[in-house]
């Protein structure tokens, strides 16, 4: 009897052995478990820190930016209202890459190569504005040697003058055509000016294509290719193509016109398809005859 219960006993210390055991290893898995999980958790910590970290640098270089616009002055109306433009670019894209997440990296690099580009508007603007400075200077110096120069010089000066207006008339007429004064606006559905997005139907692309005695007339084809706030071509179908420089492109809107070589004034129109339009700032090119003849851009708030 006694002999029956020890061989019994014998099987249960050996499974309790192996309960052991096992038990053991599950600890060790779980805390091997518990110890990667926590290395991942603080290598993501890390990583998600780094790219906020990145987003900051990247938003501190474009408030760097508008402040060097600010700082730029001039007294140039049309070159000021360009420069205002481009600040309000600045703005929206600090607004953007505020509200987007830093894990978005494709986002952020496409930030960082808009930066890229603004920057190097900036340096335009900035060699614009030594131009102009060192125009102003050399108009100065002129001017006050004009005064103190004999009447003979100032004979001189002007037969001067007009030998540069006859030569750039020259060039003028020989030219392709240009347009001048282009304004883009928004328009309400009863045709009036708007400035703001939410109230603009269509917009509206309004120019002078320029007297040229030189250029072909008859009826001409006029193209206008708009780009929104974002900088993508506006288009309702990309089936609009024409040919400009070799290469064929796609058009916004377009219309003929019966060119006599004077003076038109003409205005294209684009939208009115319950398209909505966003705010900021919109860009226009307008081509004719296969070349870029103008552009301008315009401001929704």
């Amino acid at each position: 009897m006694e002999q029956t219960v020890t061989q019994n006993k014998q099987p249960e210390k050996k499974t309790r052995k192996g309960l052991k055991i096992t038990a053991i290893i599950l600890t060790l898995i779980t805390a091997l478990l518990v110890v990667a999980l926590l290395y991942v958790r603080q290598e993501t910590i890390k990583i998600v820190a780094e790219l906020n970290s990145e987003k900051d640098e990247l938003v501190g270089n474009l408030e760097t930016l508008r402040g060097e616009y600010n700082a730029l002055q001039t007294s140039n109306d049309t070159l000021n209202a360009q420069l205002e433009l481009e600040k309000h670019k600045v703005e929206l894209m600090i607004e953007k890459i505020r509200r987007t997440d830093a894990t978005n990296r494709a986002r952020i690099r496409e930030y960082e190569k808009e930066l890229g580009t603004l920057r190097d508007i900036m340096r335009g603007y900035i060699r614009q504005l030594d131009s102009l400075n060192t125009l102003n200077i050399q108009l100065r110096e002129e001017t006050s040697t004009a005064k103190a120069e004999a009447q003979q010089t100032r004979e001189k000066y002007e037969s001067l003058i007009q030998t540069t207006d006859h030569l750039a008339q020259k060039v003028e007429q020989g030219s392709i055509l240009k347009a001048r004064d282009v304004t883009i606006t928004g328009i309400n559905t009863r045709g009036k000016d708007v400035t703001r997005a939410r109230s603009a139907h269509k917009l509206k692309t309004c120019f002078t294509l320029l007297e040229n005695s030189m250029a072909e007339r008859g009826a001409r084809m006029v193209f206008i290719r708009v780009k929104g706030p974002d900088g993508i071509l506006m288009t309702q179908s990309q089936g609009n193509i024409f040919l400009a420089g070799g290469e064929q492109l796609v058009y916004s809107d377009m219309r003929e016109v019966d060119y006599q070589g004077s003076d038109i004034e003409m205005c294209i129109f684009y939208g009115g398809n319950n398209e909505h339009f966003a705010k900021g700032a919109y860009t226009v090119e307008i081509y004719s005859g296969g070349g870029l003849i103008g552009s301008g851009q315009g401001l929704l708030k």
